[in-house]
C-alpha cells in the first residue's frame, strides 16, 4: 500500500535572497545561511497512505505532522521534462501554495509520482546533520 510519499530529502541553504526581496511578506519559514532542512511532499496527512477527507478536521490528529515544524497544502499545476538538458531523464514539477510557488526539478526516476493538478502538502522542519 502507498503511504502517499511523493519525495523526502535534506536540504543546505547555500543563498539567501541573492538579487534582495522581490515580494513582502514572502519569508514564510526563517532560513538562514548554512541551515539544514528536510523536506517531505506527500498526497495524504494520514500514516497509511489513503486519501484525505474533503474538509480539513481541526479535531483530527495526523501523525504525520507530528516530527515537522511547518506545512502548507497546495497543487501541482505542471509538469514538464527539461528538453534543453543533455539528460531526457529530468523532470520538473511544479507547485502553487496559496501562491507561493515551488519548482522541483530532478531525475525522473525521482518524480515519478506526480499528477497533474493533485493536492500535495509539503512539509518543513529544520534539521541538525
Amino acid at each position: 500500500m502507498s503511504t502517499g510519499i511523493l519525495f523526502d530529502d535534506m536540504f543546505l541553504v547555500k543563498d539567501v535572497d541573492p538579487d534582495g526581496k522581490k515580494f513582502d511578506r514572502v519569508s514564510s519559514y526563517p532560513m538562514q545561511l548554512n541551515d539544514k532542512f528536510r523536506l517531505l511532499l506527500t498526497t495524504t496527512l494520514r500514516d497509511d497512505g489513503l486519501p484525505d477527507e474533503r474538509e480539513y478536521d481541526s479535531q483530527a490528529h495526523y501523525p504525520r505532522l507530528d516530527p515537522f515544524e511547518y506545512a502548507m497544502f497546495g497543487k501541482v499545476y505542471r509538469i514538464e521534462g527539461d528538453d534543453s538538458s543533455s539528460e531526457s531523464n529530468t523532470l520538473a514539477a511544479y507547485a502553487s501554495f496559496g501562491g507561493l510557488l515551488m519548482r522541483l526539478k530532478g531525475d525522473a526516476n525521482n518524480l515519478h509520482g506526480f499528477d497533474l493538478d493533485s493536492n500535495i502538502y509539503l512539509l518543513m522542519k529544520k534539521v541538525v546533520f
